[in-house]
């Protein structure tokens, strides 16, 4: 059965790869310093059979955007000058032995529920934030809802009212 957990030291993370270089030195030479540090959070796919073995990972943040930078439509209800809190996802990679299973969108879908269970939690949120490294990864967020900025197609936002109702869907189809 699939899993999905911190990162924490038992995890191999030295095995792991995608295929993109920059990714894979991030998990194993840096996510558990910034973790350490409170600059943000990575979670591990893993197989329980296996549980040492990552399967793929992604990396939760937080950040400020400016309002000006939102499509009107999602911003004409905010204060235009302002600084608004935001989630990011700082990184999302399937292990390149595991591409083609849906793991990049169970990846996805827990980074969601794990944003949206904080904020109903500790505070709120403008939406949710992803930088695209390529068109390829780009098609993958819009599949999600994820809408790129007007000056800044890579950088792609999910506004906080469809992770709302994306929530209000998962929880009726329990």
């Amino acid at each position: 059965m699939l899993i999905i957990r911190p990162l924490d030291p038992s995890h191999d993370r030295k095995a792991f790869d995608c295929g993109v270089p920059v990714l894979n030195d991030f998990l194993q030479k840096t996510a558990r310093q910034h973790r350490d540090k409170g600059l943000s959070n990575t979670f591990v796919l893993l197989d329980e059979a296996a549980p040492q073995e990552i399967l793929g990972f992604f990396t939760l943040s937080f950040l400020e955007v400016d309002a000006a930078t939102l499509h009107r439509e999602y911003s004409r209800h905010l204060p235009r000058s302002s600084r608004l809190p935001s989630a990011k996802l700082a990184r999302l990679a399937v292990d390149k032995r595991c591409h083609g299973k849906g793991y990049g969108e169970l990846l996805m879908a827990d980074a969601v529920k794990r944003i949206m269970a904080t904020i109903n939690e500790s505070g709120g949120i403008t939406g949710f934030f992803v930088d695209a490294k390529d068109e390829h990864a780009r098609r993958f967020y819009l599949r999600f809802g994820f809408i790129p900025l007007q000056d800044a197609p890579l950088t792609l936002f999910l506004p906080l009212q469809t992770l709302l109702k994306g929530l209000e869907k998962s929880a009726a189809n329990r």
